[in-house]
């Protein structure tokens, strides 16, 4: 194992962010409310709101997690409101040369 010609190659290159065992956005989708709820004295009421905003957040993203969001973004929205302005248009179905 100590052949200087050997390349270890990464295999987990694109795994996302983790908060303690929860993935960086499902952790914000949880804290964000909570911490609105700490800050504004209603530690329970943000508790619950970010537990039901955590739960929905799994459910809107699916198997496919965030990048299926941005694919769906690119896709369905319109180009005047997409936040992929720098991509070609995906309502185009055939460009001329």
């Amino acid at each position: 194992m100590d052949d200087p010609n050997v390349v270890r190659i990464e295999q987990k290159l694109e795994a996302p962010g983790r908060l303690l065992f929860f993935t960086l956005d499902d952790a914000a989708a949880f804290l964000l409310p909570a911490a609105v709820g700490f800050l504004s004295r209603h530690l329970i009421s943000g508790a619950l709101v970010g537990v039901l905003a955590f739960f929905l957040w799994q459910k809107l993203k699916g198997e496919g997690g965030v990048e299926r969001l941005k694919a769906a973004a690119y896709w369905y929205l319109p180009f005047q409101v997409s936040p992929y302005r720098s991509f070609p248009r995906s309502d185009v179905s055939h460009w001329r040369g």
